[in-house]
């Protein structure tokens, strides 16, 4: 990689992920202070961000830990020292329970969830192997259909759960990820605080039965603010609001009903015109390998005037036309987007160019 220290944006080679240091700490600043008004603990989601540099930033600021969605980040981020993990997703291969075993041996307090019994009692054996005990948390499913046992399971799981005594069920994990972008923001706040209604009494029965549960966890960027204010979530899994994206940006709010501009995009994508031959459009070099397509377009911040599409370009290229009476970019200027969707399009990515002033 070249030696960028020192270089403006603009010389950057393209297409390329950039991160403004002083947006980003913002916005994590935030998230935690208003957590904490709350009394509520902030356990961030790095599936969004990938970057274990992040992740301390994060913790450094009041994160009780991270959360992380495979095992292949768990063992990159406790080969960077981060502790205090959560796999929100199950671990069900004995490759990936071999990994869990080197994570576990690296940070005991790991937890991951689980939604089998059959691979609970893989993941005890494994526990037992190591002569150390790994908590875990139930995973429900709020609706998705994805991953979690249904509400009205919880109990007879967890009695079976309670005979394997090298998992330490911890609490539940209620994530809602269906809600996390609906436009709405009177929808989305009634419909999740149905769903953690739902979480809270699946943990009072829990509590009822002698399982004593400390952690309801779930949550994320679209309705952390919503959550907080909920009694019983301990708490919460927000991931996307360290770098922010379209989808997020326009989706309603307490403040605004069309927008959510609370954390400000501390990421754009950087892409160079690179073909000018039609009066309609220019060709950039930012295609479907750069930038992952969900139906929110990037937004095209500067300059401004301009769209992006995939336009049916392929992989390595986009469309981008002008607003009427604009003129069209020339070859070889570069423009800055904020991307539809974070997460897929920052896996799409080796690394960050961190840009300040």
């Amino acid at each position: 990689m070249q030696n960028t220290i020192g270089m403006l944006k603009k010389q950057l080679d393209t297409p390329c992920l950039i991160i403004d240091k002083s947006l980003l700490d913002e916005n994590i600043k935030m998230m935690q202070q208003e957590a904490n008004l709350a009394h509520k603990k902030v356990r961030p989601h790095a599936k969004s961000h990938k970057c274990s540099k992040i992740c301390e930033m994060q913790i450094a600021a009041g994160a009780i830990g991270i959360a992380v969605a495979k095992i292949s980040e768990a063992v990159g981020l406790v080969n960077a020292g981060i502790r205090n993990l959560l796999i929100t997703s199950p671990v069900v291969t004995s490759r990936k329970i071999q990994m869990l075993q080197y994570c576990l041996h690296k940070d005991p307090a790991l937890m991951v969830v689980v939604d089998s019994i059959n691979n609970a009692k893989n993941l005890h054996q494994m526990a037992k192997a190591s002569q150390q005990k790994l908590n875990v948390l139930i995973d429900l499913d709020p609706g998705v259909g994805r991953t979690g046992i249904a509400f009205h399971e919880i109990i007879p799981f967890a009695q079976e759960l309670r005979q394997l005594e090298y998992l330490q069920i911890k609490g539940v994990q209620c994530y809602a990820g269906n809600l996390q972008h609906v436009v709405d923001y009177a929808e989305r706040k009634v419909a999740s605080i149905a769903i953690m209604n739902k979480a809270t009494a699946a943990l009072a029965e829990l509590n009822h039965i002698g399982i004593v549960c400390e952690i309801l966890s779930g949550s994320g960027t679209g309705t952390y603010s919503i959550d907080i204010n909920h009694t019983h979530i301990t708490e919460i899994q927000p991931g996307s609001y360290t770098l922010m994206d379209a989808e997020y940006l326009n989706i309603g709010s307490a403040e605004d009903v069309k927008y959510s501009r609370k954390f400000q995009p501390a990421m754009e994508l950087l892409t160079t015109v690179i073909s000018a031959n039609r009066d309609t459009h220019v060709t950039c070099d930012a295609g479907w390998k750069a930038l992952y397509q969900v139906p929110t377009q990037p937004m095209v911040i500067h300059p401004q005037g301009y769209f992006y599409d995939w336009g049916g370009f392929g992989d390595e290229h986009g469309k981008i036309t002008a607003e009427t009476g604009i003129l069209l970019p020339k070859i070889g200027d570069v423009l800055e987007l904020i991307v539809g969707h974070c997460d897929p399009t920052v896996n799409l990515f080796d690394n960050f160019y961190i840009v300040e002033n």
